[in-house]
C-alpha cells in the first residue's frame, strides 16, 4: 500500500550557479539530438516544459513537449543497484498543465549522464501513472517525494550524435 503524500514536497535548496551550467547543457544536448529525429525544435515558455518541438508527420506538425534533466551523479552505465528511475514530485504542476490541456499529448522526460552522451527517455504517461514515494538523499534527509518510474517503462537512448 502507498504511504500518502503532501501536495507539495520538501526539496533541496535551489543553486543558481549549477542551474545555470545544468539547464544550457541539458536543453542543448537534448536539442541536437531531437533535431537529429527531424523535429523542430524550440524553447519552452516560461516557467513551462524545457523544450517544445514538432514532428511532421503525414502533412501536420506534431506538437511534442520535453522536460530534461541531469543526473552528475550517473557516470558510466547506469548503476545496476538502482532499480528505477526518480523524478522529483514537484515536476507534478508541469504533468497537469501539459495534460490538463491535452491528455493525449507528447510529453517526454528525460535524465541526462553527467557526460549527456545517453540518457533514459520517459513518456509522461508513465511519470504521472507511477508511484509516488518519498525518498531520503544526500540533500534532503525526509519530506522529498519523488516519481518512482521502473526502468522498464523507460527507453535508454544514445544522445551521442
Amino acid at each position: 500500500m502507498m504511504t500518502p503524500h503532501p501536495f507539495k514536497s520538501k526539496r533541496k535548496r535551489f543553486d543558481p550557479a549549477l542551474y545555470k551550467i545544468s539547464d544550457k547543457l541539458g536543453k542543448d544536448s537534448l536539442t541536437t539530438y531531437l533535431i537529429s529525429e527531424g523535429h523542430d525544435v524550440r524553447m519552452g515558455e516560461k516557467m513551462g516544459v524545457d523544450l517544445e518541438s514538432s514532428l511532421p508527420a503525414g502533412g501536420v506538425c506534431i506538437p511534442y513537449h520535453h522536460e530534461v534533466e541531469i543526473k552528475f551523479m550517473w557516470e558510466g552505465d547506469w548503476p545496476t543497484a538502482w532499480k528505477d528511475i526518480n523524478i522529483p514530485f514537484r515536476k507534478k504542476r508541469l504533468i497537469d498543465s501539459v495534460y490538463g490541456k491535452n491528455d493525449k499529448a507528447r510529453f517526454y522526460f528525460y535524465i541526462l549522464r553527467g557526460d549527456c552522451k545517453v540518457a533514459w527517455k520517459i513518456d509522461g504517461h508513465a511519470v504521472k501513472s507511477s508511484p509516488v514515494v518519498e525518498v531520503p538523499n544526500r540533500h534532503i534527509k525526509s519530506g522529498e517525494y519523488f516519481y518512482k518510474i521502473p526502468l522498464t517503462k523507460a527507453e535508454l537512448i544514445s544522445l551521442d550524435i
